[in-house]
């Protein structure tokens, strides 16, 4: 039997910074959520290479004792609880005791800090685990953690790391959701020396404009409401300003930002009549509910939380979310103007007397009061995060499930949006006189070419004519063969864009007026390591400032597209290069644009014509269009003959 070993604390130190640390933004992450329990109300995070070569906080906050400084180094050392009730209320953003051990044993840290109480700061030196002795030093109030040289001790995980870049995009993500949970803290953030935040702590609207800029917060509805006890305020885009990915959408509860899906849902839900296909919502939303019906012990990096029950929850949300998209009369007095005030329209004046209740139930919707409303945030500087009201959470399940159902109206527009849809993206795209003759047919999967069957050519084709303007008839001798004309010409054009986009072999064509778009870290980090795959594809893709690109010239075949919506294509799943040698939006455009270009239903041929267009199949007729309808259908002598009774 194998012998059981008690670890020692430089072991099993290290296993924890395997959940505690992943990566340079987790360091970022647990340092600026300490400093937020502590009181700071000014936080400076300096990073240098992506954060793998150093990581500083600063902060304003109530500081460390000097002869608490040894103790906080060691693992489950905590202020921040003492019992395990005190875990069924936690109020703070870290309470584990995991977070400075852990990033202690795999870094070179030092921590300088300095109470009020004190005259002197103290500081002490961490090495890989092994602590220094604590000497004075000067400073201001507060505290500065230094983290350098990250995993030195640990090289089989330093090698997993992301470049710098993408770390430090992934670092720059997490700082901008502190700014936006925390609008009543100041946020100054800087890499390698070159500021990238900067957010004042005076409210909501100013911590939008630090991140997001005015046009964003333009776009967006401000609201504030309560359900059930929970309280739901903050940003949602307006029905049309919608997003590419994810990457935009941020939910705080209490303070400390969740990605649940619980909540995801019931927003995506209650969008989903006014989204197209790869358009998500943008969000800034905090959730505020009592400590108690929620647990954010569950997991290890606390990315997540568990409900006490979740119908209540995505109830709520999804109840408030849709009436301001539906433009329900109650919209409004869930959007607010600045102030923190309800919407204007639904204050009561002496030009505009209450109306009765029985009046009330016949009045129309208020359908465009949500999209007129002026979104902007009320100034927060007085408003704690943490501070719950007093609601005696004891809603009606059967209430809030009935809220949250989609009105008639939101499931109309939604049947229609659906139908739209399966047309634009699942039905062949050809023209309407074609497509009332076609088949259904299912689509070929985007991540490779059409499907191709053999359907060899034994003998001579002989040309018995054309039907309908739209079928090409042929026999051998033994079978005989209708060709769609539509689809075998679509093919045979897409076969050369494609394998011009796959040689890099494309002829480009320069845009007249370059598009200009901005971009996330994230997208940052993607499109600049993507840039020569663009250049290869004949897309000519450069930085244009800060988080901004341009694109100057498109591949010939596809230089009359929507380069806004191509380039939202390509964010929407910015893993689909991994995946394939042509991406899947490049090919819906070339394969659109040859079903354009091809012969249509419809266009009368001559002997010439047809001629050439069996030349360019090379024979082959088991090929498929683009979207997975068949070029060609053989009909046998033996199955002629069954028709006619000529054999049984």
């Amino acid at each position: 039997m194998a012998k059981i070993n008690v670890l020692d604390s430089s072991v099993y130190n290290r296993i924890a910074a395997g959940e505690v640390v992943e990566r340079p933004y987790s360091v970022v992450k647990e340092l600026a959520e300490n400093s937020i329990d502590a009181g700071a109300k000014n936080i400076f995070i300096e990073i240098s290479e992506g954060g793998i070569a150093s990581v500083k906080v600063t902060d304003d906050g109530g500081g460390i004792e000097k002869e608490e400084l040894k103790k906080a180094l060691l693992p489950h050392a905590t202020s921040k609880i003492a019992r395990a009730e005190d875990l069924d209320l936690i109020s703070t953003l870290g309470f584990r005791g995991e977070a400075l051990a852990s990033i202690a044993s795999v870094s070179r840290m030092k921590i300088a800090s300095k109470p009020k109480s004190q005259e002197f700061g103290a500081e002490i030196v961490c090495e890989g685990g092994a602590m220094g002795e604590v000497t004075d030093c000067g400073m201001s109030d507060g505290t500065e953690i230094s983290v350098n040289n990250l995993f030195f001790n640990t090289p089989a995980r330093r090698k997993f790391l992301k470049t710098a870049k993408g770390e430090e995009a992934d670092i720059s993500n997490i700082v901008s959701r502190f700014i936006l949970g925390n609008p009543e803290v100041s946020f100054r953030y800087t890499s390698n020396g070159k500021p990238v935040y900067q957010s004042y702590g005076d409210g909501l609207e100013s911590a939008m404009l630090a991140v997001y800029g005015r046009s964003t917060v333009e776009n967006c509805f401000y609201i504030d409401a309560e359900r059930n006890g929970i309280r739901l305020s903050g940003y949602i885009g307006k029905h049309f300003f919608s997003k590419p990915n994810r990457t935009y959408q941020s939910m705080f509860i209490n303070g400390r930002y969740v990605i649940n899906s619980t909540l995801s849902s019931a927003i995506a839900n209650a969008y989903g009549a006014y989204l197209m296909k790869r358009q998500y919502p943008f969000y800034v939303l905090n959730l505020t509910v009592p400590a108690e019906i929620v647990d954010v012990n569950v997991h290890p990096n606390k990315s997540d939380v568990r409900f006490s029950n979740n119908q209540v929850i995505y109830g709520s949300v999804y109840s408030i979310v849709s009436k301001v998209l539906d433009g329900s009369s109650e919209a409004v007095n869930i959007v607010r103007s600045e102030g923190g005030e309800v919407f204007p329209a639904a204050q009561k004046t002496e030009e505009t007397p209450e109306k009765p209740a029985e009046e009330e139930k016949k009045s129309a919707p208020v359908a465009n009061a949500a999209v007129n409303a002026r979104s902007a945030a009320p100034r927060q500087s007085g408003y704690n995060p943490y501070e719950l009201h007093d609601h005696t959470y004891a809603p009606d399940l059967k209430d809030v499930l009935r809220a949250a159902e989609p009105s008639a109206k939101a499931r109309d527009i939604f049947e229609e949006n659906k139908k739209f849809l399966e047309e634009l993206y699942e039905k062949p795209a050809v023209p309407a006189a074609e497509e009332k003759k076609a088949e259904p047919a299912e689509p070929v999967p985007a991540t490779a070419k059409p499907a191709q069957q053999e359907l060899p050519i034994e003998n001579e084709f002989r040309l018995i004519g054309q039907a309908l303007n739209t079928y090409l008839i042929f026999e051998n001798g033994k079978d005989i063969f209708f060709i769609d004309q539509h689809a075998a010409h679509e093919r045979v054009l897409f076969d050369r864009f494609y394998e011009k986009a796959l040689e890099g072999n494309v002829a480009v064509q320069t845009l007249l007026v370059p598009y200009v778009f901005g971009v996330n870290h994230t997208e940052d980090a993607f499109l600049k390591e993507k840039t020569q795959y663009f250049a290869d594809l004949g897309i000519d893709l450069e930085e244009f400032g800060y988080n901004t690109y341009k694109i100057s010239s498109l591949p010939v075949e596809i230089a009359d597209m929507d380069v806004k919506a191509f380039m939202d294509d390509c964010l929407s799943d910015m893993n689909f290069f991994k995946k394939e040698t042509v991406p899947s939006v490049i090919r819906e455009k070339i394969a659109t644009k040859a079903c354009r270009s091809a012969i249509k239903s419809g266009d009368p041929l001559d002997e010439k014509d047809i001629a050439a267009l069996l030349s360019m199949l090379k024979g082959n007729l088991g090929l498929k269009c683009p979207h997975g309808r068949p070029v060609a259908v053989r009909i046998s002598r033996t199955e002629i003959d069954k028709w006619f009774k000529r054999i049984v």
